[in-house]
């Protein structure tokens, strides 16, 4: 079974590298968090009511930096950076199991 501390344990590493990802545990339940550096405001807010849907947000988040980490914003992937992602983001995913 899947829970929010093994997804929280799989992501770790990615966790600590990121610095506009952020998983905050509230009241509510987990939450992720995307903070807009040169604006210095959250822009995007998650409430992941299950330890699927914080695995799938973190999984986007994972992409998303893994993809901003290669090109810097400043070219488009190409198909063998995609396929390494995409193998990366599947990986991941294995490692919550279900």
């Amino acid at each position: 079974m899947l829970t929010f501390e093994k997804v929280l344990e799989v992501f770790k590493n990615y966790l600590n590298q990121d610095d506009v990802f952020e998983v905050v545990n509230t009241k509510r339940g987990y939450t992720v968090m995307i903070w807009e550096e040169k604006d210095e405001q959250w822009f995007g807010v998650q409430h992941c009511k299950t330890p699927e849907l914080l695995r799938d947000a973190l999984l986007e988040g994972y992409h998303d930096y893994s993809e901003q980490q290669i090109t810097h914003n400043r070219r488009n992937l190409t198909e063998d950076e995609i396929a390494d992602i995409q193998s990366r983001c599947k990986q991941l995913h294995d490692k919550c199991g279900e």
